[in-house]
């Protein structure tokens, strides 16, 4: 998995670019064979204002199409983990509702042939009770 970080109206920092990694390697490490690369983007969106302004984007490059999440909190590093969790939770959104691969059926058929008691992948719904 490759990571690209960016930053934007703001000094980049290597302790705040290892804890990234840090922490998008413990939140992505299931999905790093489905993750071609993450991009992150670190922003001060009002500069010297302050306030609840550093944003973190993260943009991972699946083979389903691109993936982006985006976080805003006063502290970089607290936007760089709210912004991790969200794109684990994303992820395993959509890579969740993926076919298999064997035959195609959604998995959500086998749920339901586990909760009518049906033991055939190919059924018939007349069938039914």
């Amino acid at each position: 998995m490759n990571l690209t970080v960016h930053w934007k109206k703001l000094s980049a920092s290597a302790p705040a670019q290892e804890h990234l990694a840090r922490r998008l390697s413990f939140a992505l490490g299931r999905f790093s064979d489905r993750v071609r690369g993450i991009r992150a983007v670190i922003s001060d969106q009002n500069g010297v204002r302050g306030g609840v302004d550093k944003a973190c984007r993260l943009q991972a490059r699946t083979k389903l199409g691109l993936v982006q999440v985006v976080e805003v909190d006063s502290d970089v590093y607290a936007a760089m983990d709210l912004a991790s969790e969200r794109l684990r939770r994303t992820l395993a959104r959509l890579f969740d509702r993926q076919p298999f691969q064997n035959n195609g059926d959604w998995r959500a058929e086998g749920l339901f042939r586990r909760r009518h008691g049906l033991r055939s992948s190919r059924f018939d719904l007349g069938t039914l009770p």
